[in-house]
This record gives C-alpha cells, sequence and structure tokens, in this order.
C-alpha cells in the first residue's frame, strides 16, 4: 500500500491530477517519514495547485531534513514570493544558487525579486546570468530591459526589448513592457497600438492591467477603470477573499457589504469617500481596512470599520475598494464625491513653535521604500535645503518612518513621530499645520481629503491619478502639483516651490 501510494501520486503528477498527487502523498504522510523525491511531488502539487502557504510549509520542513538540495530551497522560494514574503524568497533562491549555482531559472526570480526592492543593479546583474545559463532568451531579455528600465536607462531597455522581441515575437511581455516605456515618456500614441499587440497574443491579466492604468494616467477613465479590474484575477492582489459573492450591481438596500482595503493606505484614504453613495442606497457598510486606519476611519465613515487582522464577518457582498468607481458608475475623476470628506481628531496637538510669525509646514520627502517606484518618488532631503532659508517658516516631519533618525540628523526639521501612533494622530497633527509639502504618499491623500493646503511634488511619469497635465487634481481642491519637465529632474520643481513657499510665508508675517 505505501508504494502504491506513492505511484499513484507520481502517475497524477505526470498526467497534471495535482488534486490527486497531493491527496494520494498527504495520505502516505499520514503513516511514514518523507524522503526527499516525497516532499518534492507533495510541495510541486501544491504549487501547481496554488496553494503557496501549504507549499511554503511542505519545503521549510524539506529544507530542515534535506538541506543540501538545491531543488528545495528553489522550490520554497517559489512558494514564499508567491506569498508576498520576497525577502525570504530572495534568501531562499540565493541559497539554492550556493548549492547549484548554474540555475537559470533561480536567476531569473532574483532579478524579478531585486527589481521590486529597488536593487535593480543587482536585478540587472542577475538577468545577464539567467541569459547566460540559458533560460529562454526573450524571458531573461524582458527581465533585463525591466532592470535597465528601472535605472532611467530607456534607451538600452527598449533596444533590450527589441532584441527580445528577434528572439521570440510573440513575446506579449516584451511588448508590454515597450507599451510602458511609451508611457513613461508620456508617449501615449506610441503605447497603445503595442498593448494592442500584446493582448492579441496574451490578454493576461498583468497586460490589461498595466493598461488600464496607463489609460486612467493619460484621462481615459472609461477605458482605464474596467481594464484595472484585471488585478483581481491576479494571484495575491487582494490580501483576503470572501466567501460571499462580489456585488455585481444589484439592489444593496438592507444588504451587508464588505469594502475591502487593497494596496496602500493612500489608496483606501483617497477611494472610502465613495462610501457615502454606497451608504445613501441603503447598504450597511463593513470597512475591512489595516489597523492604522481603523481609528481613524471609524470617526469618519458611515458604517463598521474593522481592521484586517480580525475575522471577516458574514455579509451578503463584497467588493474591493479601489472598484467603487466603477461599481457606482462614477468614473470620471471630476465625479468623485468632493473633497474635503474627512475630518481630524483634536489630539495630539502640534507643538508650534514660533507662534503665528511663522507658518508651519509638514515635509514628506519619502515614500514607502518597497514602493516598485520609490526611487523615482522620493527625493533627498539635502535638494529641499533652500526651503530652509524662508523667511517665517518651521518644518515638522509628520510621519514615522524607519530611517528618520538618520535622515533629520543636522536637519531644522521637528520631528513628530514620537507622537504618532496611527492615522488618526497623524491626521491631528497635519490639521494643525499650516500645509505640507509631500512627494506622493498616503500622507498627501490625507492631507487632501482633510482640506489641508498642499505641495505635490510629481516625477515626470507620475501615478495615474494626477494626470500629466495642470497644477491642480479633482481628487483634492486643496492639494497644488509640481511636475518635473525631465526624468529625474528635480532642480524646477523644487524651484517653483520654493518660490510659492516663500511667498505664502511673506502673507504670514507681521507688517
Amino acid at each position: 500500500m505505501t508504494n502504491d501510494l506513492v505511484s499513484l501520486a507520481l502517475e497524477a503528477l505526470r498526467r497534471k491530477d495535482f488534486a490527486a498527487a497531493r491527496k494520494a502523498m498527504r495520505e502516505f504522510a499520514d503513516e511514514h517519514p518523507l524522503e526527499f523525491q516525497h516532499y518534492l511531488i507533495l510541495g510541486l502539487s501544491e504549487l501547481a495547485l496554488q496553494d503557496y502557504f501549504s507549499a511554503r510549509d511542505v519545503f521549510e520542513e524539506a529544507s530542515q531534513v534535506f538541506p543540501h538540495q538545491a531543488q528545495v530551497w528553489f522550490n520554497l522560494g517559489v512558494a514564499l514570493e508567491n506569498t508576498g514574503a520576497l525577502d525570504e524568497a530572495a534568501a531562499s533562491y540565493e541559497k539554492s544558487l550556493t548549492i547549484h549555482s548554474e540555475q537559470a531559472d533561480a536567476c531569473g526570480n532574483l532579478s524579478n525579486i531585486y527589481r521590486k526592492r529597488g536593487r535593480f543593479h543587482d536585478a540587472e546583474m542577475m538577468a545577464h546570468r539567467a541569459f547566460e545559463l540559458g533560460a529562454p532568451k526573450a524571458q531573461a531579455l524582458n527581465l533585463l530591459g525591466l532592470a535597465l528600465a528601472c535605472q532611467g536607462k530607456f534607451e538600452a531597455a527598449e533596444s533590450t526589448y527589441r532584441q527580445a522581441l528577434t528572439h521570440d515575437p510573440n513575446c506579449a511581455q516584451a511588448l508590454a513592457n515597450l507599451a510602458s516605456l511609451s508611457v513613461d515618456k508620456l508617449d501615449f500614441s506610441s503605447a497603445w497600438p503595442l498593448f494592442e499587440s500584446a493582448r492579441k497574443i496574451n490578454d493576461a491579466p498583468e497586460i490589461r492591467l498595466v493598461e488600464g492604468l496607463s489609460r486612467l494616467l493619460a484621462g481615459d477613465a472609461a477605458q482605464g477603470w474596467p481594464l484595472q479590474e484585471a488585478r483581481l484575477e491576479i494571484s495575491g492582489a487582494l490580501r483576503m477573499r470572501p466567501t460571499c459573492p462580489m456585488w455585481k450591481g444589484e439592489s444593496l438596500h438592507g444588504k451587508r457589504l464588505l469594502v475591502l482595503a487593497e494596496q496602500g493606505f493612500g489608496d483606501v484614504i483617497q477611494f472610502c469617500r465613495y462610501g457615502r453613495l454606497l451608504s445613501e442606497i441603503g447598504a450597511e457598510l463593513i470597512w475591512v481596512v489595516p489597523r492604522p486606519l481603523v481609528r481613524f476611519l471609524a470617526a469618519n465613515l458611515s458604517g463598521r470599520v474593522q481592521g484586517e487582522d480580525e475575522p471577516l464577518p458574514d455579509a451578503e457582498l463584497w467588493l474591493p475598494i479601489m472598484s467603487l468607481p466603477l461599481a457606482t458608475g462614477k468614473l470620471d475623476f471630476s465625479d468623485a464625491p468632493a473633497a474635503p470628506y474627512l475630518r481630524a481628531p483634536e489630539a495630539p496637538l502640534l507643538p508650534r513653535k514660533g507662534g503665528n510669525s511663522v507658518r508651519h509646514i509638514g515635509l514628506v520627502w519619502t515614500a514607502s521604500p518597497t514602493h516598485q517606484r520609490d526611487h523615482e518618488r522620493s527625493i533627498s532631503l539635502n535638494a529641499l535645503a533652500a526651503l530652509w532659508g524662508i523667511k517665517g517658516s518651521r518644518y515638522y516631519a509628520p510621519f514615522v518612518n524607519p530611517r528618520i533618525d538618520e535622515q533629520l540628523r543636522s536637519q531644522p526639521i521637528i520631528r513628530l513621530d514620537k507622537v504618532i501612533s496611527d492615522f488618526a494622530d497623524t491626521a491631528a497633527l497635519l490639521w494643525q499645520l499650516d500645509g505640507l509639502v509631500a512627494v506622493d504618499t498616503a500622507a498627501a491623500h490625507l492631507a487632501g481629503a482633510l482640506g489641508v493646503r498642499t505641495w505635490l511634488l510629481l516625477p515626470y511619469c507620475p501615478d495615474w491619478r494626477w494626470g500629466t497635465l495642470g497644477t491642480t487634481t479633482p481628487w483634492y481642491p486643496s492639494v497644488t502639483l509640481y511636475r518635473q519637465k525631465a526624468a529625474g529632474d528635480w532642480d524646477d520643481v523644487i524651484e517653483g516651490l520654493t518660490q510659492d513657499i516663500a511667498a505664502y510665508c511673506a502673507q504670514a508675517l507681521p507688517l
């Protein structure tokens, strides 16, 4: 019977009946210790069934029993990567390569992770290594192009993508990445045919999502919102999925609707405004959001607000928060419920040094280091030094960041992280400021939602929600946009900002 179960599992694996292979191996594991082959059959079945947490557990156990097997560490890396544990996945791939250095797949996967972690040069080197070790040429060159593009080497990236297409003219991802390069240059007329060609070859959700976000950036909300729904087809895009049906437009009167947070804090702050529309048509709302937002949003939103760390309650329907514009039919940005739409608590109090003779201005110069495009959004604090010389200005850092000690050394900025425990505290502090200077972060959304004057600094190709033209945004009337004239060049942005801050501060000084 023992050998029968293993033989059954192997045969099922060969015919790609992964559920049967897993069932046989689990039955075997209930009665017997597992050898290397047994772990491999069971773990590969779990991976094929996209049960990544179970696969992680299998290969983690295998790594303790068979620590010198490169396959174990590689497959553990695959499982970890698909659960979102990128740093742990990278360590596992690296371990696999120390055992067996000539693994093209491990090099390619590491290139992907290094790029997502902002290690662009390492990503470039690992893509070269994958190519040299015999990875499919178009695939390896596509990875190389991505790493080059992240370093601003756009001409080299374009050449690399085109080289990938000479090896495989049907490489949809290379075509889509060429389209994204055109979007980075705000050349939408070149991007759309490339997206169309890519989707004719492979209408993958990843490609539809990137095109959707590009359409939104270009102001094409009618096509952009439906296309960005493709994110829901991507594994791991949502942090949780309820068992009840997703809302498809049926009557909500008297029904309990779960609204699930997704993506970053700023996205939740921006899109929670649509909740009022759902309440008006009779929905009983339950908001499921990251813990740092719970106290603040509970004081502001209709319905119940709970943390993502709590069990999901029973409900008739659910909807991810970024689907609200499409679900409510408010496709145009200007149709969104108007700001301000959130209120700040009264405490904690801002330490307003200098009295009324100065403007008290918040400053957020760094975004999330885990964001794939953080290198384009964040600014060196030294680049903003011209602000320190503006008469009548005083600056505060109204955010929590593990790097703040090092960054604020010898800088004339009052840190507020010691009094911030969540977004309710941040909101209270922002409301007491005379304004906020920020790169594209959750703090900018929070200030805009409160109606606080905000000067927002944007890269040449900004996030989709800010569009490509103008100094104002329909999302937040209190926000002024400052745009780079060339990719990576903050000089004109900071010069214009400095002039405007100086003029604003002069108005506050006594005559």
